[in-house]
């Protein structure tokens, strides 16, 4: 395939708290003009009021990838299954590392393909790459004053004819991440109508901003504005490689500042969560890579994971709310190096799993904070990466975020950062929220359930401590 490019265009005094409350506040983005990207001429109307089509996920859905060598099951997917090629007309991908060789048979010869990948601004281009065919055309994001530029995000928009998958994940457009790593997948299938143009959603809003902060075509993000978003619930949460411009205005729009403002949207909407304890509350946080963690980024973290000041906290516990209590309240998840040693696949699946040594060592590394995760699928690793706010006497409720971001500061940035040319956040990512799930333990058994439908995890519920003899899987 020929590529040619096209040009393209310290913690608790008040101040802090002051700009923590700022950052946690109510903005929304909105959509704007983009030319037209659909099939025909037709000029679109606005209407809400059509018949809707039989869809495979109309209410969403979470699945796992399936891994090598595992029955079929309900419960995963592989990328075939997600793609379903024979029906596809057009696909917008997005992905961290991609494997085109491995990509291309899932989908027909004659498919419109769309990837923003990530790439290397020292030795590539930023801008827009087209197959000479002009089938496939390749997207290298902007990446402003980043000293480490990675695109993280995993996301798919399918189009068929009556509707457009949307897909978000933590698994790469490569082999091992459907078939060795177990990743966690979300699927929601949405009406599409060219010929309409249906009312905007804040779903559709953070959806179309996310789109264009990764540099998608206008043309691409057009097509939103056929969809029939209504009945999408889940919440957009995503990261972007900020200049100190973007950081001033727009902080409060990524990472765990934005991540805040959902917590308290559905604080508000939630009567479960609008009445939440902290002292009943607690966050599981897994990825398949660890970054440079501090008890108060902890703290941080919960807070935003509550939608919650840290005076807010204090004055519902009657007490400071502490790196101490960060470290109880946060269970940071990840893989033991004994783990990575014995998993069933090797080497190939345990160099997917990073953690650098000189952090776990470090003077300020949060060591009570971690706990060993069983995966569901015996002698494996995990590559997913999950929140899980639980909350209540026996944890049942809360909600649950799925998608690119690893617990590290460089993919849920940092709240106190000073303004300077540095980057408030690091990478690209995207993920989505789940309000209101519900957990429970059925006959011995985890289950997590979102409206009714049963919501598969990748490990078990029950977490435990590391031992003293326990290290992290550290990366080579």
């Amino acid at each position: 395939m020929s590529i040619q490019l096209k040009q393209n265009d310290s913690d608790s005094d008040k101040s802090e708290l002051d700009r923590f409350d700022q950052l946690m506040s109510d903005d929304v983005i909105c959509i704007s003009d983009s030319s037209d990207f659909s099939d025909d001429d037709a000029q679109p109307s606005i209407c809400n009021d059509l018949p809707q089509p039989e869809l495979p996920f109309p209410d969403g859905t979470v699945k796992l990838t399936r891994m090598s060598g595992e029955n079929k099951s309900n419960d995963c997917v592989t990328l075939t299954d997600v793609v379903q090629p024979d029906k596809l007309r057009k696909a917008l991908l997005t992905t961290f590392v991609l494997d085109m060789e491995w990509l291309k048979p899932h989908f027909r010869a004659d498919t419109k393909l769309v990837i923003v990948q990530s790439y290397n601004p020292n030795v590539e281009p930023q801008g827009v790459l087209q197959s000479s065919d002009g089938l496939t055309t390749i997207v290298n994001p902007e990446f402003a004053g980043v000293k480490y530029p990675i695109m993280h995000s995993k996301i798919m928009l399918l189009f068929y004819d009556t509707y457009v998958r949307f897909v978000a994940s933590s698994a790469n457009l490569i082999e091992i991440d459907w078939t060795v790593m177990q990743n966690a997948v979300f699927i929601q299938d949405i009406r599409f109508d060219g010929s309409q143009i249906f009312e905007c959603t804040q779903f559709g809003s953070t959806l179309a901003q996310a789109l264009r902060d990764m540099s998608v075509p206008d043309p691409v993000v057009k097509q939103l504005d056929h969809m029939d978003m209504s009945r999408v619930r889940v919440h957009v949460v995503t990261s972007v490689p900020t200049s100190r411009a973007r950081t001033t205005y727009h902080a409060s729009a990524y990472g765990m500042a934005r991540l805040a403002q959902i917590t308290r949207q559905m604080r508000r909407e939630s009567a479960v969560l609008r009445e939440i304890n902290p002292a009943e509350t607690d966050v599981y946080c897994y990825g398949s890579s660890m970054g440079k963690l501090s008890s108060a980024y902890l703290r941080d973290f919960y807070c935003c994971a509550l939608g919650m000041t840290w005076s807010e906290i204090s004055r519902h516990t009657r007490h400071t709310f502490s790196s101490q209590d960060a470290e109880r309240c946060v269970k940071v998840g990840f893989h033991t190096n004994d783990q990575g040693n014995s998993n069933k696949f090797g080497p190939i699946s345990r160099m997917c799993i990073k953690c650098k040594m000189d952090m776990f060592t470090g003077t300020d590394f949060p060591s009570s904070s971690l706990h060993k995760i069983e995966p569901a699928v015996p002698r494996t690793l995990v590559h997913a990466k999950l929140v899980l706010m639980r909350t209540g006497a026996e944890r049942r409720h809360g909600w649950m975020y799925l998608g690119s971001h690893n617990f590290t500061p460089g993919a849920w940035g940092w709240l106190n950062r000073q303004q300077t040319s540095l980057t408030y956040v690091n990478n690209y990512e995207f993920g989505v929220v789940i309000p209101d799930v519900c957990y429970e333990t059925v006959f011995g058994r985890d289950s997590i359930t979102w409206c009714g439908a049963k919501i598969p995890l990748p490990f078990k519920l029950a977490w435990t401590r590391y031992k003293e003899t326990d290290v992290p899987c550290f990366s080579d």
